[in-house]
């Protein structure tokens, strides 16, 4: 992953793993102070992870390919759209969605939603079965959508709800 941090809020940061990395004095193995670092660097504990840097660069390719820009985030967007979709869908099966969706700069793919009549740790486990994931967080369902996910996803997913609401 990639953690930014604003210089002024350094001291607010409790950095947790603090390892050879964080520490001033970096590569000096005899001095064991902990003197973190004056930069985000206070939060980088150990050994850099090349291997998920290879990885997190592959993935970063891929969303320039599929729109993502400095000017516009399409997949931002697109990860939006399809939530739009899931919760009028929800809504529609009489389902309650927890998720607020009032202001488009507060809304995210992830969806947290209840189906009437049904409990939602048994509906995970119903959902999982037919190859649909979704967690449990709070007694509620949580769906959380991303750019690999289209509508044919959502209908899957609400197809599915529909019957469970059924029983």
């Amino acid at each position: 992953g990639i953690f930014y941090c604003r210089r002024d809020h350094l001291q607010t940061l409790r950095a947790i793993n603090v390892g050879w990395n964080s520490v001033a004095q970096g590569n000096d193995y005899n001095r064991i102070e902990l003197n973190l670092k004056a930069t985000a660097g206070r939060y980088e504990s150990g050994s850099q992870n090349i291997v998920g840097f290879i990885g997190l660069l592959g993935s970063l390719e891929t969303l320039f390919e599929h729109g993502l820009s400095h000017q516009s985030d399409a997949v931002g967007q697109r990860v939006i759209e399809v939530t739009d979709l899931l919760v009028q869908r929800l809504q529609n099966l009489g389902g309650k969605v927890f998720s607020d969706r009032s202001l488009e700069s507060i809304k995210s793919g992830i969806v947290a939603f209840e189906l009437p009549g049904c409990d939602s740790l048994k509906a995970k486990a119903a959902l999982f079965e037919q190859g649909i994931i979704v967690s449990y967080r709070g007694g509620r369902l949580r769906a959380a959508a991303h750019a690999y996910n289209d509508e044919s996803d959502i209908e899957r997913l609400v197809a599915a709800c529909q019957t469970l609401i059924a029983k």
